[in-house]
């Protein structure tokens, strides 16, 4: 099977090189990325991952996963042979994000976060350096979110200036389905986490629903999957005063099914890729390619670069990517990737995606968290 597999990878160095890898017009053109890995399955029903680096031995990193099922759905550690090392009961957690960096009153700590839908609360979990294991830090009863109707999609943004750590969150039904709702997470008087909602952002700027959200801590931007008709693009830090939408891209592109996914890779602090999945195919789904940054002269403007098959997933809903080199394995970063027959994520390895896509970074660097 491996011998199979490098033979494949070999194979798929030798297109990258070819005019026809970066077209999208079929799929026999396109480089198809083979996984390297898979999580052990979740009990019912796979969602969203996300990725916690460890401070100091990237190879103790950890993937955070959902099992979204209300009955005996939670949240699923595993580390990066895919093995289980945790697993936290929860009612229908939708999404998961995580952010490095928090301040409380007389520490830092790493968070992950993520909803009870069907009890409409936020739930916080500090991740504990030594493992990645998580241990829930939120008031009793956990952050409630009135303001959506039937919560859906969630990311974090940690503001660069002052630390603070915000939480994005869709609706999918209803009049809070029409736009995104923006959390602030701060710390009690008991040491637990609290939420204050702060704003609506793009009012009535979605037409479908949204799930796939990601947040560009750097250049202060979020990004949502509108799912039957676009990405939408808006600020996300509330002191800019602006909450309109500021782009729309990815409304054909070949997209089949849904916008699900949304991801970003970081070159470095201005540049990168911004990743989006393509939910449905024959097969297997595909991912769609961005700059970060936009086009040259205008930040606002996201053309796709190229589209990449990645063999193994299907019906891709959520995704996450790291820049940082973890082992031997993965040594410019590794992309998760949810797999909805196999009710779990596979892991691919960015090096093999570096052969399929145009040249942003020259190539990854050993960037602090």
């Amino acid at each position: 099977m491996w011998n199979s597999l490098r033979a494949t990878l070999c194979a798929a160095a030798f297109l990258a090189f070819l005019p026809a890898t970066f077209s999208s017009s079929s799929n026999s053109e396109r480089v198809k990325i083979f996984p390297k890995l898979a999580t052990d399955s979740v009990r019912v029903d796979a969602d969203d991952p996300a990725i916690w680096i460890h401070p100091t031995n990237a190879a103790r990193s950890v993937i955070i996963g959902t099992d979204k099922d209300s009955a005996h759905g939670g949240l699923y550690v595993w580390n990066l042979k895919g093995e289980q090392l945790q697993f936290v009961p929860l009612e229908r957690p939708n999404n998961v994000d995580v952010r490095h960096g928090m301040k409380l009153k007389d520490r830092t700590i790493d968070v992950a976060v993520t909803q009870e839908c069907r009890k409409r609360t936020l739930r916080v979990f500090e991740i504990d350096p030594a493992n990645g294991t998580l241990t829930d830090i939120t008031i009793a009863g956990g952050i409630p979110t009135p303001e959506l109707e039937a919560p859906y999609g969630l990311c974090l943004y940690r503001r660069p200036g002052d630390g603070a750590i915000f939480v994005i969150t869709s609706s999918r039904e209803g009049e809070s389905a029409k736009h995104l709702h923006q959390y602030q997470l701060f710390e009690n008087k008991n040491g637990k986490i609290r939420g204050k909602y702060v704003r609506a952002l793009g009012r009535d700027s979605i037409t479908d629903k949204v799930e796939g959200l990601v947040a560009d801590d750097e250049l202060g931007y979020v990004y949502a999957g509108d799912e039957e008709a676009a990405v939408r693009k808006y600020h996300a830090d509330p002191a800019s005063g602006n909450e309109a939408q500021l782009a729309e891209f990815a409304l054909d592109d070949g997209i089949q099914g849904d916008r699900e996914g949304l991801a970003i890779y970081r070159c470095d602090e201005k540049t990168g890729y911004l990743l989006l999945s393509s939910q449905k195919g024959k097969k297997y789904s595909s991912l769609k390619v961005y700059r970060r940054e936009g086009e040259s002269g205008n930040p606002h403007e996201h053309k796709l670069l190229t589209t990449l098959d990645t063999i193994g997933s299907e019906e891709t809903d959520g995704l996450e990517v790291t820049h940082h080199g973890v082992h031997e394995q993965f040594p410019h970063g590794l992309i998760v990737k949810h797999d909805s027959p196999g009710r779990h994520f596979k892991i691919y390895s960015w090096k093999d995606f570096m052969l399929g896509m145009p040249r942003i970074c020259a190539g990854p660097k050993a960037i602090a968290r």
